[in-house]
């Protein structure tokens, strides 16, 4: 390209540049009285700001009910969103758009924490409330390893990964270590009374058996 090309080139681009500066800010003085108000704050439904690719980094909107800001990555798929109004929640996302990671309020004015693992599957969850828990999962709906505080109980739950078997610990009257079968019965357990196998007619047993309360049973079943 020659000198004189150059220079003609620079001198159109110049200018394009220019006309389209002197656009933007005719635009923005023709937005302002409706985006700003007289104390300089800025309003607006939806906000957007775009990274050098024109894809949305970060969106802000809301309403009378919702308020709602996600922070994306470089292709603008969603990472972090940050939600209020009645329930407000914080939600995470991996580069598959799975939900890996929450936090958020509890109807017994708590709140709770739900970690996933890279499919999007529960992997721990941990409430707070009148009923702490930590709940840990491993590619199941129902948790292989808790322990918490549940209607004044405090347990410790531990089940294989693979079979319905399991231990439970509880802490009431008489402190006890339960062993689950199959069929979720307990054939065994042992507290300060000894140790009690399903069949033996013992008079300890008889009392043992008061512990096992629809409390326990809530707590074999895996409800949170």
């Amino acid at each position: 390209m020659k000198i004189k090309q150059i220079i003609r080139f620079n001198r159109i681009f110049f200018i394009a540049n220019f006309s389209f500066f002197i656009l933007m800010i005719g635009t923005l003085a023709y937005l302002a009285p409706s985006l700003f108000r007289n104390d300089g704050v800025l309003e607006g439904k939806r906000l957007v700001l775009r990274g050098t690719n024109g894809n949305p980094n970060i969106i802000l909107q809301g309403d009378d009910e919702n308020t709602l800001m996600t922070l994306n990555d470089g292709k603008g798929n969603v990472r972090l969103q940050l939600q209020g109004g009645s329930f407000p929640a914080m939600i995470m996302k991996n580069e598959s758009q799975e939900i890996v990671g929450t936090f958020f309020p509890l109807k017994d004015g708590g709140a709770a924490v739900g970690l996933g693992d890279r499919e999007g599957n529960m992997a721990t969850f941990i409430r707070g409330g009148s009923s702490p828990v930590m709940n840990f999962y491993y590619q199941s709906s129902e948790p292989n390893l808790a322990m918490g505080i549940t209607n004044e109980l405090p347990h410790f739950v531990m089940v294989p990964t693979k079979g319905q078997e399991g231990m439970l610990i509880h802490g009431n009257a008489p402190t006890s270590l339960l062993f689950i079968d199959e069929q979720g019965k307990i054939p065994v357990s042992l507290s300060r009374y000894g140790l009690y196998q399903k069949g033996e007619a013992k008079e300890e047993a008889k009392e043992e058996e008061k512990v096992f309360s629809s409390d326990i049973e809530q707590l074999l079943k895996g409800s949170p």
